[in-house]
C-alpha cells in the first residue's frame, strides 16, 4: 500500500473516530439533561407528599432549581438538538410555578407527569443511534 493510501486510511478513520466521539458527548449531555430533570421530579413529587401539599416553600424552591438548571442545560441542547423538540418541557416548568401560585394540586401533578413522559419520549427520541453517526 503507497503513502498516499496509508494516508487516506488514517484519515478516514480519525474522521469517523471523530463522528462517534462527537454523538457520544451529544448523548451524554442529552442524557443527563434529561436524568436531571427527572430527578427534580421525585424531588418535587417527595417534598409535596412530605410537606402537606404543593403550597410549600420547599416544593417551590425545587421547581425554581428546576427551571433555572433546564433554562441552563436547554441553551446547551439547542446546539445539539431541534429547539421545538424541547421547548414544550420548558413551557411545562413554567406552569409547574402557575399551578403553585393559583394551589391547582391536581394540575400541578398533572403536569409533573407530563414533564417526566416528556423526559421519557426525549430520552427514547434523542439518544445515541447509528442513524446519529452517519
Amino acid at each position: 500500500m503507497s503513502k498516499m493510501g496509508w494516508f487516506k486510511l488514517v484519515s478516514t478513520l480519525c474522521i469517523f473516530a471523530a463522528i462517534v466521539a462527537i454523538c457520544v458527548i451529544e448523548d451524554r449531555l442529552v442524557v443527563h439533561s434529561l436524568n436531571h430533570v427527572k430527578e427534580y421530579c421525585y424531588q418535587i413529587e417527595a417534598a409535596a407528599e412530605s410537606g402537606g401539599g404543593i403550597v410549600n416553600g420547599d416544593v417551590a424552591s425545587l421547581v425554581e432549581n428546576m427551571e433555572y438548571d433546564w433554562k441552563r442545560d436547554e441553551e446547551k441542547l439547542c446546539l445539539l438538538v431541534n429547539h421545538k423538540s424541547v421547548e414544550q418541557l420548558g413551557i411545562e416548568i413554567v406552569r409547574l410555578k402557575t399551578y403553585i401560585d393559583e394551589e391547582e394540586p391536581i394540575e400541578f401533578f398533572t403536569s409533573l407527569e407530563i414533564i417526566k413522559s416528556f423526559v421519557e419520549s426525549f430520552q427514547h427520541l434523542m439518544g445515541a443511534s447509528f442513524h446519529n453517526v452517519l
